[in-house]
C-alpha cells in the first residue's frame, strides 16, 4: 500500500509514519510511506507520482486544508481511502463530504491507527475485485466495485455498470450467483432476474430498492423476507 501521511506538525507526521510501520511489520505488508505538511503537497505528488491507497490528513493545515484537500483527492481516485485525524470532531458534518471516511482523534494512539488500517486494508480487497467473463471471443475483466447489478434476459445475463455501461454474456442466474459467493463483495438476489451489488443499495422498501443512482428493482414474494434481513442489518 502507498500511504500518504499530511500534518503540518512534524511531530504528529513522525508518530503516524512509526505507528504505520510497525502495523507493517507486525501483518507483514509492505507499505510505501510519504509525509507531507499540507494538501497542496499531496496533490500535486499524486499528479506527479500516482495514487495513493491511503491519507492520513489533519483537517486543519495551512494553506488549502485538508477537507478541501480530501475532496480532491477522491475526485481523481474514488477508492482512496481517507483516515481524517484531528482533535476537532465538531467538524463531523463536514467530513461527510468526502464519505465513507475513517476518523482518529488526536492524541493519536498506536491501536487506533492498526484498526484504521486493518480497516484500509480490507476495503482494498474489495475495491479491488475483479470478475472476468467471455462474450463473442473476448475476455472481459470488470471491477466488482463498479458493477449495479445483474439481470438475467432469457439465456444471457445483463450487467449494468456505474460508468452506463451494459455487458452481456451467457450464463445461468444460479450458476453465477454461485461463483460470486466467493467474493468478498455481496450480491443480493432480491428476484429470480436480478442479482444487486449490496454497497449500491441506497434504499429499502418492502417490495422494491432504490439504488445509488436512483434506479428501482422489484423484490420478488418469495425474496422479501430474505432481503428485509439483510437490509435491516445494513
Amino acid at each position: 500500500m502507498r500511504i500518504a501521511v499530511c500534518d503540518d506538525v512534524p511531530a504528529y507526521v513522525e508518530q503516524l509514519k512509526k505507528y504505520i510501520e510497525r502495523w507493517s511489520v507486525r501483518r507483514g505488508f509492505p507499505v510505501q510511506l510519504a509525509a507531507f505538511p499540507n494538501g497542496e503537497e499531496v496533490l500535486f505528488a499524486l499528479e506527479t507520482e500516482g495514487d495513493f491507497t491511503a491519507v492520513f490528513m489533519d483537517i486543519h493545515l495551512y494553506g488549502m486544508n485538508g477537507m478541501d484537500a480530501a475532496v480532491r483527492i477522491r475526485e481523481q481516485n474514488p477508492q482512496v481511502s481517507i483516515v481524517f485525524v484531528s482533535q476537532y470532531w465538531e467538524c463531523f458534518r463536514e467530513m461527510s463530504r468526502v464519505y465513507p471516511f475513517q476518523y482518529i482523534e488526536k492524541p493519536v494512539a498506536r491501536q487506533k491507527v492498526s484498526e484504521a488500517l486493518d480497516k484500509i486494508l480490507e476495503e482494498q480487497r474489495v475495491s479491488y475485485e475483479t470478475f472476468e467473463f467471455r462474450y463473442k471471443r473476448r475476455t472481459y475483466n470488470i471491477s466488482l466495485w463498479q458493477v449495479l447489478y445483474f439481470v438475467s434476459d432469457r439465456r444471457r445475463i445483463r450487467l449494468l455498470l456505474e460508468d452506463g455501461r451494459e455487458l452481456v454474456f451467457y450464463e445461468k442466474m444460479d450458476v453465477l450467483e454461485e461463483r460470486l459467493s466467493v467474493y468478498n463483495h455481496y450480491f443480493l438476489r432480491i428476484h429470480q432476474s436480478y442479482l444487486v451489488n449490496q454497497r449500491q443499495i441506497e434504499q429499502y422498501f418492502s417490495d422494491q430498492v432504490r439504488l445509488r443512482n436512483g434506479e428501482i428493482l422489484p423484490i420478488s414474494r418469495e425474496k422479501r423476507n430474505q432481503v428485509r434481513k439483510f437490509c435491516m442489518g445494513l
